[in-house]
């Protein structure tokens, strides 16, 4: 089965976004508390700042479907000069390992190519080893590693990852 992706327009698709936050978070997030993985899902995808990013005109919003299922979501941030910001992928625990984020990853490849420029990048959280492994088996390298308060009280370590090509 192939994933289909949606570009996000419509609130009903914003406020699934939101749903699939809580979840995705706590399993993503999970050597944090279910409460902190909570609150960071309320601070940085709430309905209303999803709508923000998408009106604000660079940053593109697409939902994941995998067989009529919504199972995940990315975010394509264009404001970068000559590169193409994959600001958000999260999938549900049942769809990793099937290849839907390497597929995401040659989309924006192929669309930053397309635009005319020479690198994408991610951020993960340092400590996440499948997220690096997936970062080298996309053929992404770790360009740099910085210190974020995320919540008040809360910091985490997060590494860019970038590809470039031309």
């Amino acid at each position: 089965m192939k994933p289909i992706y949606k570009q996000v327009t419509k609130t009903r698709y914003v406020e699934q976004i939101e749903q699939l936050a809580q979840e995705i978070f706590v399993q993503h997030y999970h050597k944090l508390t279910p409460k902190v993985a909570r609150a960071l899902a309320d601070t940085y995808q709430s309905a209303d700042l999803t709508d923000d990013q998408i009106h604000s005109g660079t940053v593109n919003y697409f939902l994941i479907e995998l067989g009529g299922e919504a199972v995940g979501y990315f975010a394509l941030d264009l404001a970068p000069a000559g590169a193409v910001c994959l600001s958000r992928l999260f999938l549900l625990e049942k769809a990793r390992g099937q290849g839907i984020g390497r597929g995401v990853v040659a989309y924006a490849q192929k669309l930053a190519e397309g635009d005319g420029r020479s690198r994408l990048y991610l951020k993960v959280w340092a400590r996440d080893l499948k997220a690096e492994s997936f970062c080298k088996k996309c053929r992404f390298r770790k360009s740099d590693v910085e210190t974020v308060e995320v919540l008040p009280g809360v910091t985490l370590e997060l590494a860019t990852w970038e590809k470039l090509w031309r």
